[in-house]
């Protein structure tokens, strides 16, 4: 077979080379030279597939038709998700691998007081610390869709791109549930007796009612401040103390854009904001209405261990008529809690 170079792709990088191989099952074949990792392609553009006997076949897909549902995906993800995203952009997250099924961590009681002394052959103090193990299991959270070959060729005659709308609505209710997921927990599925606690499910952190952090009903606005300045008062009491994200129902998140009436102009989100500890307020769809979520954005708080990120991946009918495809995502969230059993996460419900 002749191959055309105008029409191969490269990647020079060998750490993409194995994670495009080991992360894809997109019926590709692979040819590795000077230049780096080639897909052979024929004079459409469309990948060839290869198998260890060398037998190569048509792709049902061409490279522009996976560009346009990647985008797709990809854009889709981004749009949706927000709690997730953030720990995303605070480097919040931890690598893993398919393999993992259980992922555990632990935490440790603090050391005795310090030693003060003049002289270095004093007898000093080697207790070691305690330990603490938790774990969650790492689900795959999946959507599925497919293409007909008849509806592809139809829309290839007609000149129109491939139909993307079940590629974006997978999408949307893989990153919804995986949203859904770190605010809510699941209980789906269980490994070694554990489930997946979120924000508003775990153990340990601090909830209350916002009457009882000195605020209440966020219709009236001067229960706005209070409640948040009671709450994160309440986890400075065990020693977290921010930066915090906070987020609310869109009722609520747009009652704090009243107005006070004192002169100053200030909506209530301004004033608050004016709280050191707090980095930022988010509307978030999946919060109940009436509820709060504050997390403090750090390791010891919450991570994110991934295995897979939001993927599209295909595989055809035996008959080759239709190809299937599912968008899907190896990851969890890891909310933790400290030796003592408390966690940097609010929940006020009552606002």
């Amino acid at each position: 077979m002749k191959i055309k170079p105008g029409l191969l792709q490269v990647i020079n990088n060998k750490a993409e080379i194995n994670d495009f191989v080991t992360n894809s099952w997109r019926p590709y074949g692979f040819i590795e030279n000077e230049y780096g990792l080639l897909i052979p392609v024929d004079d459409r553009g469309a990948p060839l597939v290869t198998n260890e006997s060398d037998l190569r076949a048509n792709a049902f897909l061409s490279r522009e038709e996976w560009q346009s549902l990647d985008n797709v995906v990809y854009g889709m993800a981004k749009q949706k998700l927000n709690a997730w995203a953030d720990l995303v952009a605070a480097g919040l997250t931890r690598p893993s691998d398919v393999a993992t099924w259980y992922t555990k961590w632990g935490v440790s009681s603090e050391q005795i007081g310090a030693n003060v002394t003049m002289e270095f052959e004093t007898f000093l103090s080697h207790d070691r610390t305690d330990r603490k193990w938790y774990g969650v299991p790492l689900p795959i959270v999946s959507r599925f869709y497919s293409i007909g070959r008849r509806e592809l060729a139809s829309l290839r005659r007609a000149g129109q791109a491939i139909e993307s709308t079940e590629a974006m609505e997978a999408t949307g209710a893989v990153v919804e549930k995986l949203e859904d997921i770190l605010l809510n927990g699941s209980t789906d599925v269980t490994i070694e007796g554990g489930t997946i606690p979120g924000y508003t499910t775990l153990t340990g952190r601090e909830t209350g009612a916002a009457a009882a952090y000195g605020g209440g009903d966020f219709g009236t606005i001067s229960n706005i401040h209070p409640t948040f300045r009671g709450l994160l008062s309440a986890l400075a009491l065990t020693r977290f103390r921010g930066p915090f994200v906070c987020y609310l129902a869109p009722t609520q998140y747009w009652e704090m854009q009243a107005v006070y009436t004192d002169g100053s102009g200030q909506t209530a989100l301004q004033r608050v904001l004016q709280i050191p500890e707090i980095q930022a307020i988010k509307e978030n769809d999946l919060v109940t209405a009436g509820e709060m979520i504050a997390t403090q954005m750090s390791r010891d708080v919450v991570d994110l261990e991934i295995a897979i990120s939001i993927e599209n991946r295909q595989w055809e009918s035996p008959d080759a008529s239709r190809m299937y495809f599912v968008v899907l995502a190896a990851a969890v969230p890891r909310c933790k809690v400290n030796y003592a059993g408390d966690a940097g996460i609010g929940h006020v419900t009552g606002i």
